[in-house]
């Protein structure tokens, strides 16, 4: 027998079907299975163009980003790994190999003396830029290129929906947005 429907709503973007296994309806998979591997892909992608180019992942372009996009250049690790949504000791991690490349230093916190700053260089804001160039470049190829503008304006309202100011609260001028 074939797919019935187990919700009232005749607008239900799944259906239950006899085997007691959910399925989305053909145009809610394409919509958002189509999101999720649109965004593995590009990540993926993404992040091996810039680590060939420039030893750094996604990840690490947006610490770098964050940091040299904030006031002095330099944050506290526990307020990065909070706005790039990371966990400190993911940040700590990236932070140690950008130590060792020279690109920040760790200082304490003048603030609060428990506290470790992570603070840029001139190696860092470099290579920064230079990141930024690169995945600037590939997100307009790989992405933007691909759609036109009123697709643009219609992605920049539905993700606003779900993500609220999310490009804003990376920096007043999206340098840091990845």
């Amino acid at each position: 027998m074939g797919d019935t429907l187990k919700t009232p709503e005749s607008s239900c973007s799944y259906i239950v079907g006899e085997d007691g296994l959910s399925r989305w309806s053909e145009m809610h998979a394409d919509a958002w299975v189509g999101l999720l591997e649109t965004t593995k892909r590009l990540t993926r992608d993404l992040d091996a163009e810039l680590e060939s180019a420039h030893g750094i992942g996604l990840s690490g372009l947006e610490l770098l980003g964050r940091l040299a996009s904030a006031p002095e250049r330099r944050l506290q690790l526990s307020v990065l790994a909070g706005e790039a949504n990371l966990s400190l000791s993911r940040v700590s991690r990236v932070v140690d190999s950008f130590e060792r490349r020279g690109l920040v230093e760790r200082r304490q916190c003048p603030r609060d003396a428990r506290s470790v700053e992570a603070q840029l260089t001139e190696a860092g804001l470099t290579l920064a830029r230079e990141a930024q160039a690169t995945h600037f470049a590939s997100v307009q190829r790989r992405f933007f290129a691909e759609l036109d503008p009123d697709e643009i304006a219609t992605l920049a309202v539905v993700f606003a929906r779900f993500a609220p100011r999310a490009a804003s609260s990376c920096d007043a001028d999206r340098s840091a947005v990845v």
